[in-house]
């Protein structure tokens, strides 16, 4: 989202973010007016028993969200007076009132709704437009009826279900905004392989929310997913690199070629490796392309589960669906120059395609045209 609306508020136009309270100001400190408009949405992801297709689908069309961001989100409508909405993708809130408003709307990048069927979210997401007193919609492409973007080549895409294709553009680079390396990255042994794991922040964030006394429905132990992989990755010949995320994690018993660290330049540090193990999240998938990085997957939960057999799939590297299969995978990915190929395939795919300011400049026509 950050890169798009930057995108659109360097080219003159007024763009307003609206979002949940915790995301002000990673919006602001971007550059970017931003306002709290939409429900925190912890409460509604307590309603849910897994992060199963069927039920986050209940959670991101379900009454108890939409009632609430819904109605907000018509008061900001009303004093900005949109040209388009820009939403994320797992937001329905803007599509509704894009519908209310007769604007376009246009789906931004999202990990998750690439794995949800439009025929399964049309059902609820027409309930919550009789209650706003707005047309129901037969077509389930509806929420696409304007498009989508998307910062992965179309050959490389990730969306299922007949999602219409997107128009894609090369995401920026990221590593300019990033702090530098560690010094001691230059003193790692150039002789051996060099491997980055990582479980992401939502799972981390999330085990904190819970500590808390907040609720979370993510099913997976963090402490356990990064056991996992230091084991995995204190098996192999290699020199290592893993972040925790600030989860606490005993140190006592890692071998001195796995070097475990808090936080990391992800982006800057997938420049320098020949493997990334990941928990599969959308934007590491994406991270690890613009890098032309091979990755073996170990899914956690959610869309990471899809993210990891399209990962196979595409030739981009491994899953491993359980923590004994991990170490095996890494061994096949570092001895494969096919994975290395294609995910530098993919990586020449990237960089070819437009920068973001061609979304700018079409998003621009698309309000213009209306």
């Amino acid at each position: 989202m950050i890169p798009a609306a930057s995108a659109l508020a360097r080219a003159g136009h007024e763009v307003l973010v609206a979002c949940v309270p915790q995301l002000v100001e990673e919006f602001t400190s971007a550059g970017l007016k931003a306002v709290a408009a939409l429900p925190d949405q912890a409460e509604c992801w307590s309603e849910i028993t897994d992060t199963g297709h069927d039920q986050v689908i209940k959670v991101v069309v379900g009454r108890m969200l939409l009632a609430r961001g819904y109605p907000e989100l018509r008061k900001v409508a009303a004093w900005f007076e949109p040209d388009l909405v820009l939403r994320d993708g797992m937001e329905f809130c803007g599509c509704l009132v894009a519908e209310q408003l007769g604007i376009p709307h246009v789906a931004a990048p999202s990990g998750a709704v690439n794995t949800l069927a439009p025929a399964a979210i049309a059902p609820l997401l027409n309930e919550r437009r009789a209650e706003f007193g707005l047309d129901v919609q037969d077509d389930p492409l509806a929420i696409y009826r304007y498009g989508r973007i998307d910062s992965l080549p179309p050959r490389y895409s990730f969306a299922a279900h007949g999602i219409p294709r997107a128009v894609a553009y090369r995401q920026p680079e990221a590593s300019d905004r990033c702090e530098p390396l560690p010094s001691w990255i230059t003193e790692l042994d150039p002789g051996k392989p060099l491997v980055y794991g990582a479980i992401g922040v939502a799972l981390p964030t999330a085990a904190a929310s819970r500590d808390g006394g907040k609720a979370s429905t993510i099913p997976a132990d963090p402490v356990r997913a990064l056991a996992a992989l230091v084991d995995a990755l204190s098996e192999l010949d290699c020199t290592a690199v893993v972040s925790t995320g600030g989860v606490s994690f005993p140190r006592a018993g890692v071998p001195p070629h796995v070097r475990l660290v808090e936080h990391i330049a992800q982006p800057l540090l997938l420049q320098t490796v020949q493997l990334f193990v990941t928990h599969g999240g959308y934007n590491s998938v994406r991270e690890a392309v613009r890098a032309g990085v091979p990755m073996v997957v170990a899914p956690l939960f959610g869309d990471q589960l899809d993210n990891a057999r399209k990962v196979a799939e595409l030739g981009l590297g491994e899953q491993a669906t359980a923590p004994s299969e991990i170490a095996a995978a890494c061994r096949k990915v570092l001895g494969s120059s096919e994975n290395l190929a294609r995910a530098r395939h993919a990586q020449r795919e990237l960089l070819a395609l437009p920068p973001v300011d061609e979304v700018a400049r079409r998003l621009a026509l698309l309000a213009s045209a209306r």
